[in-house]
């Protein structure tokens, strides 16, 4: 789910990744000084999830699967290194003096994989499937959402004008994630086609040598003008779900960039691992069940709010998170919503857990199962403890397929997952409010009214008074338990690749950041 940032995974895909166990074996280490000749055609990247576990439509996946995503389709802005949009399939973009409508002027001689080429009804082709309720990246913009589309017009064969339902200044943000990546002709007509194949304009195109759910092979596109500004000629993603596990394919070389957890990152570097680090994931168990559906006692508000007073969060990132931040807020510490007050507010406090229970008719406390892999089993272990304390019994259930980790969404009350808060609006609307996360689609009228407040915010102040808000009411809510701020920890292989950088605060380094060491 970085949900998701977002997307945060955050996403199905992330949360699938937290949930099951995975594992690759390893070599001994050294394996990094061991080669005299370095390979820099192909660089295999690890990461902690299947990223194309709905297949390859960019709009089902959220900001955490932009990076995988960004080597198969093309978006219509590019995000910049510093965090800005700029110039992607479309090489500029124009708001009217209200910032009601966007008009988009595009590239020519852009190739998909189908044969079909980029041009302003395809682009119309692609928006207009925002009706579709599987497309969660689209539901900002679908009827009724806060980004509403009220239209997309063909202006010429290179411009097309999107018209909103109201005023979207920076909305162009949006179209440098999966929400603005463009499937060719072929892909839109037959959605379903998408499960098993892309159909991209993107530097690369999908191997078949790939094995799906374990390795993804991308080849370079030479169809792609922009091809030349990735620097290998092969990406390879490994899915590694066990964290250990990928700390331990980075020091053997069997991965050559891989993201690492917190406990992993001293024996990384003790091993000659380069780490580059950055803020912004908040590991958050979600309320999955807002509604009594799976759980009655999750229907009441207080008993949520008794689980936030019940956990120790301190204590479980100094047993096991050393490193990381506890934290008592939806978003991250560096984001304009943070508020010290929930720090105050929520702050570790058993008894009020156990009054709060009691006032909702569970003073004997209640009983209810969440799906665990290798990656939360010692974190959920921790909060169980927590829980007990206050009557309420929580059972740890390790997944015993990606079928049931994907059902948990629906079968179970409470989830654990890291969500990366870079577009939250995105993540609000991609997964909290109508996404992957609200699949008894529950409402909450606040929610709604400060993420409508934060996308139709101009300025800074409005834009921190709005998400203030979201963040203040996620929490009070008890729709989102968050737990610690972790670091995004990439670790790459120094004798292969340079040190590996952020654009702006996404947590997901650019694919064509990562280039060969010097």
């Amino acid at each position: 789910m970085k949900l998701l940032t977002t997307t945060a995974r955050g996403s199905a895909a992330v949360l699938t990744g937290a949930l099951l166990m995975g594992s690759l074996a390893a070599c001994g280490g050294g394996a990094q000084s061991a080669n005299s000749t370095v390979d820099k055609s192909t660089l295999t990247i690890g990461v902690e999830s299947d990223s194309a576990s709905f297949g390859y439509d960019p709009i089902r996946v959220a900001d955490a699967q932009r990076q995988f995503m960004e080597g198969l389709y093309d978006t219509l802005l590019d995000l910049q290194p510093d965090g800005t949009a700029g110039p992607g399939l479309a090489t500029k973009f124009d708001y009217n003096a209200d910032s009601t409508v966007l008009t988009l002027t595009l590239k020519e001689g852009v190739t998909f994989t189908d044969g079909s080429t980029l041009d302003a009804a395809l682009v119309k082709a692609n928006l207009d499937r925002r009706s579709d309720t599987a497309l969660s990246t689209y539901s900002a913009i679908a009827k009724g959402g806060a980004q509403e589309i009220a239209s997309v017009d063909v202006v010429s064969p290179t411009q097309v004008a999107i018209t909103f339902a109201k005023p979207q200044p920076g909305f162009e943000k949006n179209l440098t994630s999966t929400m603005g990546m463009i499937v060719g002709k072929a892909g839109v007509a037959d959605s379903a086609s998408l499960a098993t194949t892309p159909d991209g304009s993107g530097p690369y195109t999908l191997d078949p040598s790939t094995v799906k759910g374990n390795k993804y092979v991308m080849v370079k596109n030479d169809k792609n003008d922009d091809a030349a500004d990735y620097a290998y000629n092969k990406i390879v993603f490994t899915v590694i779900m066990d964290p250990q596990a990928r700390a331990n394919a980075l020091v053997s070389g069997q991965a050559d960039v891989a993201q690492l957890t917190s406990p992993t990152v001293d024996f990384a570097k003790s091993k000659g691992v380069g780490v580059s680090r950055i803020g912004g994931t908040v590991q958050t168990m979600v309320s999955f069940d807002k509604t009594g559906k799976t759980a009655p006692a999750f229907a009441s508000e207080k008993v949520r709010q008794a689980i936030q007073y019940a956990i120790n969060r301190q204590a479980l990132v100094d047993a096991l998170h050393k490193g990381d931040i506890p934290t008592w807020n939806a978003l991250p510490k560096d984001s304009a919503g943070f508020t010290g007050d929930l720090e105050k507010t929520f702050a570790y406090n058993p008894e009020k857990a156990k009054s709060l229970l009691a006032e909702a008719g569970y003073a004997n406390g209640f009983e209810f199962t969440i799906i665990a892999g290798a990656q939360t089993q010692t974190d959920l272990q921790a909060v169980q403890k927590d829980l007990a304390a206050v009557g309420i019994t929580m059972n740890v259930k390790m997944a015993a397929s990606t079928d049931e980790a994907f059902a948990a969404v629906a079968t179970t009350p409470l989830g654990y997952a890291p969500l990366g808060w870079d577009n939250p609006v995105g993540l609000m609307y991609g997964a909290i409010l109508n996404g992957f996360t609200n699949v008894q689609k529950a409402t909450d009228d606040q929610l709604s009214a400060a993420t409508g407040e934060a996308a139709a915010a101009k300025d800074d102040a409005a834009k921190k008074a709005a998400l203030t808000k979201l963040n203040t009411r996620l929490v009070e809510s008890g729709w989102l338990i968050p737990l610690y701020e972790s670091l995004s920890n990439w670790g790459y292989n120094t004798k292969k690749v340079s040190e590996v950088t952020f654009a702006g605060t996404n947590a997901y380094p650019l694919l064509s950041s990562y280039k060969p060491a010097n």
